[in-house]
């Protein structure tokens, strides 16, 4: 097996442990402060404390929940094959209409390889996607809301600037799109030879990851 193989099935392995610890941490911090709900203040009535130690219970048991859901993704995998929401697109003079129309058709090709890819390779990649889409779309509501009606642009070189990481970041999208293709193609090329039994490319998980890492890379500092 080679080195890259290796690689890629101990940083799956990594993830999934990570995912697991994550969760346990999560779950018993969460309720840890739902019992220090109960137990804080001695007077009749709700006290600040209380309240608090009660809000700070329920973004524990939020990020425990989310935790949960992402360690079943990487661990178990999900049966159901992704779903590509309806977006709607900018109009045609808009800076921001090109790169939402190519993020679009990219999300349906995505959704495609991916559910033909064994949760082996994929994990939570689909779900890093979505997320990495919907912050896309977030960055080209900046785009539109700065131009004209007629989608001229109104503050000149900024929203040139703000146009620009939205292209990069539909890049790094179809890069992630394209790896996914070509490793859902490997895969259907081995299940097919004379030992067909859903072989994985001895890289595959490593070069799915890395795609996936860029995309979220790219698309994270959009809120800034």
């Amino acid at each position: 097996m080679s080195a890259s193989s290796d690689s890629g099935a101990d940083r799956l392995a990594r993830k999934r442990s990570l995912s697991r610890r994550g969760f346990a941490y999560r779950l018993l911090a969460a309720g840890g402060l739902i019992v220090l709900t109960f137990v804080v203040g001695r007077r009749p009535g709700l006290e600040i404390s209380e309240i608090l130690s009660g809000l700070a219970a329920l973004v524990a048991a939020a990020g425990a929940l989310d935790a949960g859901l992402r360690a079943y993704r990487l661990n178990v995998g999900s049966p159901r094959k992704p779903r590509v929401g309806v977006s709607t697109l900018p109009n045609e003079g808009s800076l921001a209409f090109a790169p939402l129309a190519r993020l679009a058709a990219r999300e349906r090709e995505l959704a495609e390889h991916v559910s033909s890819l064994p949760p082996a390779v994929s994990g939570d990649a689909w779900h890093l996607a979505s997320a990495a889409a919907r912050a896309l779309r977030l960055h080209a509501a900046r785009i539109t809301a700065a131009e004209t009606p007629g989608g001229s642009t109104a503050k000149g070189t900024d929203v040139e600037l703000l146009a620009s990481r939205l292209r990069e970041g539909v890049s790094a999208y179809e890069r992630l799109t394209a790896t996914a293709a070509e490793l859902a193609a490997e895969v259907a090329a081995e299940s097919a030879g004379p030992d067909a039994d859903s072989k994985i490319p001895g890289n595959a998980t490593l070069r799915l990851a890395d795609a996936t890492d860029a995309l979220v890379g790219m698309t994270r500092g959009l809120a800034s």
